[in-house]
C-alpha cells in the first residue's frame, strides 16, 4: 500500500498581501485566519476565513495565516467550495477548513440552566460534526476558537467554562462522529465579536500528542469547571515522508496548576519550557528529531500590551531573533494567565 505525502502548507503574510494571494492563487487556497487592527480593515473574501478584530502588537506583516495545498499535490486535485447551515469551508481530496460565526444573538436562551454561550456553542460544534459525517473527513486536526469576555462571569459561571460546557456537550451528543477526538485548540479572548471558530479536517488519522509536564485537559479536576477542556496539547500528523505539527495554546501551567501568576518574564519561561516539552514528545513518537522550536511559526497572545516587550525580548532571547512570531492583545483562557503561545510547524 502505498504511503500518503502531505501537501498541507501555510504562509504567513499582511492582510492585504494574504487577500490579493488568495484571489490569485485561489486554486491552491483553503482557507485564512486574520487579525486586523482596524474593522475597516476586513475584506470580501473568495474563501472561508476568520477576519478578527484585535491588536496587532508586533509582527503585523505575519499577522495572517493562509492554509493552502502545495504545488505538487495539484495534479489531479480539485479545491472546491461548500455552504452548509452557518458553515462556510474549502476542501480537496485529503482536507477540508472551515470556519463558523455565530453572535449570540443568533439563539434565544433555552429554558434550562445552560448558559447562551454554552449553547452556542454546542451549536457550532454539532454543525461542525455532522458536515465531517456528511463529507466523510473522519478526523479533526485542530480548532481554532475565539470568543468576546472569555473570562467574565455570568449565570454564576466564567463564560470560558461556559464555552467548555457546550463543546464538551456536543462532543458527547456527537460520539459517534467525534470519536473520542481530542485534537490541538486554542480558546481566546477577544474585545468584541461573535463565537469564530476555525477547523481543520482530513481524512488521514493524526497522532495526540500530551505534555509529560502536564496533565492532560481533559482530565482537570472539578475546580476547572463543570466539564474539562476537549483538546489534546498537539496533533501530529505523520505521513513518513513528511510530517506537520500543530501545537494547542500553551501557558505557564504545570500539572493543572497556573504558576507565576503575577510574574510575566517566569510566565514567558514557564511557556517555553511547555512548548519544548510537547515537542519532546512528538519527536520521541515520531521516532527521531523532527521539529525544533524555534523552526514553528509562533503566535503569541499578550493579555497587557504593556508586557510586550518583555515578553518579545525573552521569547527572540530563547530561539533568536530569526523566529517568525505576531503578537495579539488577547484574553487568555485564565484570568491570572498573561500570555499563550500557538505553535504551527
Amino acid at each position: 500500500m502505498s504511503v500518503p505525502i502531505l501537501s498541507l502548507q501555510t504562509i504567513h503574510n499582511s492582510f492585504s498581501s494574504i487577500f490579493q494571494y488568495s484571489k490569485l492563487q485561489e486554486n491552491k487556497v483553503l482557507g485564512a485566519i486574520c487579525f486586523v487592527d482596524d474593522s475597516a480593515a476586513k475584506a470580501n473574501f473568495d474563501i472561508p476565513s476568520l477576519q478578527l478584530q484585535a491588536p496587532v502588537l508586533h509582527g503585523e506583516d505575519i499577522s495572517c495565516e493562509l492554509w493552502l495545498i502545495q504545488p505538487a499535490s495539484l495534479v489531479g486535485n480539485v479545491i472546491a467550495n461548500g455552504n452548509i447551515d452557518n458553515i462556510s469551508y474549502r476542501f480537496d481530496d485529503d482536507f477540508l477548513f472551515g470556519v463558523i460565526s455565530l453572535p449570540e444573538s443568533t439563539l434565544s436562551q433555552n429554558e434550562t440552566d445552560i448558559s447562551l454561550l454554552a449553547s452556542i456553542t454546542e451549536s457550532a460544534y454539532r454543525e461542525i460534526f455532522s458536515l465531517m459525517e456528511a463529507n466523510n473527513y473522519p478526523h479533526v486536526y485542530r480548532f481554532w476558537n475565539y470568543m468576546a469576555d472569555i473570562n467574565v462571569v455570568s449565570q454564576g459561571l466564567e463564560r470560558y467554562r461556559q464555552f467548555n460546557v457546550g463543546r464538551k456537550n456536543a462532543f458527547m451528543a456527537c460520539s459517534d462522529i467525534a470519536d473520542n477526538q481530542l485534537p490541538a485548540a486554542c480558546a481566546l479572548g477577544m474585545a468584541v465579536g461573535p463565537l469564530s471558530i476555525a477547523f481543520l479536517l482530513g481524512r488521514q488519522a493524526p497522532i495526540a500528542i500530551e505534555n509529560p509536564r502536564q496533565i492532560s485537559a481533559y482530565e482537570y479536576p472539578d475546580r476547572y469547571g463543570p466539564q474539562t477542556p476537549s483538546f489534546s496539547r498537539a496533533t501530529l500528523l505523520n505521513a513518513k515522508q513528511s510530517a506537520f505539527l500543530f501545537i494547542s495554546g500553551t501557558a505557564s501551567i504545570v500539572g493543572h496548576q497556573t504558576l507565576h501568576v503575577t510574574d510575566v518574564l517566569a510566565q514567558t519561561k514557564e511557556t517555553l519550557t511547555n512548548l519544548e516539552a510537547v515537542i519532546a514528545e512528538a519527536n520521541r513518537i515520531y521516532g527521531e528529531k523532527r521539529f525544533e522550536l524555534q523552526h514553528f511559526f509562533l503566535r503569541v497572545y499578550i493579555r497587557h500590551v504593556a508586557d510586550l516587550s518583555l515578553i518579545k525580548n525573552e521569547i527572540q532571547r530563547h530561539l533568536g531573533n530569526t523566529i517568525k512570531a505576531v503578537y495579539i492583545q488577547a484574553d487568555i483562557c485564565r484570568k491570572e494567565l498573561l500570555l499563550e503561545i500557538e505553535a504551527t510547524s
